[in-house]
């Protein structure tokens, strides 16, 4: 009872009307007299039900594919034993067709043997009846055509349709990539953007705003220590400034095989420099045979040493710096004392998050952490060599082995009570 309804809703009106055009034409041929006569005294009307049938089957062809051949099947095998009409076998092609086209494809394949099978039988019966060559090839002919003509075009045409239906879903599929991938690069666009500005005009920011904590924190400073702070809130300001009008200038001029960065390892003695001169103690030492380095390894060392003394300078003291050139990767070690109760400039976390995410673009690897009363920064960076990429940093050199870099005669800005 549940079936009935659902098989009536996939029925189709364009199949219903066919239906009915069919069989009035082929009641027409009938009244004509257009069949042959096997049974001389078979009243006509016994011949409109294998029609009717033929007819039933089109009705749902794309609804139940299985039951129109079955009535068409039914249909026209009364048709062969009461004597053949062409409007009954025209209409018989149509649910050979519809079963090719729309049945399981898995059974499909059963149909051609089995037709093969019919028409093989029909020429059987042809040298049964007559015996003679011609009438049996010809019978074997007009079968063929008949029966499996139908039934390839249907595989043909669902076979065409299949292929259509899948080029408009590749084609469906590399629309969404496309646009997968357009975002990816948005946003990997956007994630460098903000790395790029945290990493420059962040710091700068940073540096200008403890000065100026400092300077509004102690009354008695004399007239030297006040300008020498204030130059160097100024030198903040004017590199600031000079690395956000380059950023601009970069996303203003498009893309033109132009990086936003090219830091390398023979700048870090100039950024240390400037961390001394805004308060920070820092002891800079580097190990190892110096050499040319990839671009981006040489960045990722810069950037990994900016960000752990620029946090060095908002939430700790006495900051020590390593970069050691090892066979197959850089090494790099920050520490610096915490101040308890330091009241720093606030972050949201951003430079450890880009400073690992650089690291780890490159297939190195990133720990910081708290060590006791310290804050500890190790990274290590591949190269390209063929060592061990998993050793340990190098211990600390004994006292005269390593190269530190001079101090500034510049003096430091005192520490805010």
């Amino acid at each position: 009872m549940t079936s009935q309804p659902r098989l009536l809703g996939r029925l189709r009106r364009g199949d219903a009307i066919a239906a009915v055009l069919l069989f009035a034409a082929g009641a027409v041929l009938i009244g004509l007299g257009s069949y042959e006569r096997y049974v001389p005294d078979l009243p006509t009307w016994v011949r409109f039900i294998p029609l009717g049938l033929t007819c039933l089957g089109v009705v749902i062809r794309r609804a139940a594919p299985g039951w129109c051949l079955a009535l068409g099947t039914v249909g026209f095998g009364i048709e062969v034993a009461i004597g053949l009409s062409l409007a009954t076998a025209c209409v018989y092609t149509d649910n050979l067709y519809a079963y090719a086209r729309y049945g399981p494809q898995h059974k499909v394949r059963l149909l051609a043997p089995g037709v093969l099978l019919a028409v093989v039988g029909f020429g059987v019966f042809a040298v049964l009846d007559d015996g003679s060559l011609v009438r049996v090839l010809t019978v074997v002919a007009i079968a063929a055509v008949v029966l499996l003509s139908p039934i390839a075009t249907g595989i043909i045409v669902r076979q065409a349709h299949d292929r259509a239906n899948l080029e408009a879903e590749r084609a469906e599929q590399t629309a969404r990539l496309a646009d997968v991938r357009g975002r990816e690069a948005v946003l990997r666009e956007r994630t460098l953007m903000a790395r790029e500005l945290h990493d420059t005009v962040a710091n700068y920011l940073s540096a200008i705003a403890l000065q100026s904590t400092a300077l509004q924190a102690r009354k008695d400073l004399d007239a030297e220590t006040m300008r020498t702070s204030i130059d160097a809130i100024r030198s903040s300001s004017v590199e600031g400034l000079a690395e956000l009008r380059r950023i601009i200038g970069l996303l203003r001029a498009g893309d033109e095989g132009e990086v936003l960065a090219s830091y390398r390892v023979d700048q870090l003695p100039d950024l240390v420099d400037r961390m001394r001169a805004v308060g920070l103690k820092v002891e800079y030492e580097i190990q190892g045979p110096e050499r040319d380095l990839p671009g981006e390894v040489e960045l990722a060392v810069y950037r990994v040493v900016q960000e752990a003394l620029a946090n060095a300078l908002k939430y700790g003291s006495d900051a020590t710096v390593l970069v050691a050139y090892r066979t197959d990767e850089m090494a790099v070690r920050v520490g610096n004392a915490l101040r308890p109760g330091a009241d720093p400039v606030p972050g949201g976390g951003a430079g450890l998050v880009g400073m690992t995410e650089r690291v780890r673009l490159l297939g190195g690897k990133v720990h910081a952490g708290p060590d006791g009363d310290h804050w500890r920064v190790l990274a290590e960076i591949p190269t390209g060599g063929m060592g061990d990429l998993t050793s340990r940093l190098p211990a600390p050199p004994e006292e005269g082995a390593a190269r530190p870099l001079p101090r500034t005669d510049r003096s430091p800005l005192p520490e805010p009570e």
